[in-house]
């Protein structure tokens, strides 16, 4: 029974290894263009996905472009987020394109995903198929226990695609706090900024009123005597 458990746990563990779905966190400087290189190959793949959502720096806004060669295939202008999907015709490396080059000043911080899709729907997977090994014993157990090896590679598959689904909604509120936690934290700079200016302000024109008011009642102030007669002497 030790062995059983074994198998079944190192089965369980490698349905979840998978390799078409990517994430990453970039910066794009002020008046930069930044581009990234997604090798497609379409005998497993079909379906390209992109999602990208800029999560700090200046307005949260950006340009976006899918490329492959010289071709555009999606293009998105001063967008804070933006979700595409291509259906993939043409073998080789497609451009991910994020263009910050009309800032002069605000860098980017961009969140984004790229998912690889096969004619089914699926991610695309590490294939398996070569360390499999038939085992008589296990088959057995299994079938003694009324389950078979289809049914539980079945199950096994669903149990990872709901935990895909959950990781990739975990990392979209990710990117959302990520990107409240710049526009408080930038509200919160220029709110102390202008309270700052301001209350210098105050300070200033408090310590203007009480010299001319002081001035008013020396005699030997020159202030004093233009708020007195209007001129000097």
């Amino acid at each position: 029974m030790g062995r059983f458990t074994i198998v079944i746990t190192l089965l369980i563990i490698a349905s979840f290894v998978r390799c078409g779905e990517y994430d990453f966190t970039v910066e794009v400087a002020a008046g930069k263009f930044q581009c990234f290189f997604q090798p497609v190959d379409l005998t497993k793949h079909k379906t390209l996905e992109v999602d990208y959502q800029v999560i700090d720096g200046g307005d949260l806004n950006i340009n976006f472009m899918i490329l492959h060669g010289a071709n555009i295939l999606k293009q998105d202008q001063l967008k804070v987020d933006g979700s595409h999907r291509i259906e993939l015709n043409q073998p080789g490396d497609y451009q991910i394109c994020f263009d910050n080059s009309f800032s002069y000043q605000s860098r980017k911080v961009v969140f984004f995903e790229i998912f690889l899709f096969d004619a089914h729907g699926n991610l695309d997977e590490t294939d398996l198929s070569a360390m499999a090994r038939t085992d008589a014993d296990l088959s057995s157990k299994m079938n003694e226990l009324g389950v078979t090896i289809d049914e539980f590679h079945r199950r096994a598959n669903g149990i990872k695609n709901n935990l895909n689904k959950v990781e990739y909604h975990q990392a979209l509120l990710r990117a959302h706090e990520a990107r409240d936690r710049a526009v408080m934290s930038a509200n919160f700079d220029r709110v102390t900024f202008w309270s700052v200016v301001h209350t210098l302000v105050m300070v200033g024109v408090a310590g203007v009123q009480v010299f001319m008011i002081r001035s008013l009642f020396e005699e030997n102030s020159k202030i004093g005597k233009v708020l007195r007669k209007g001129k000097f002497d």
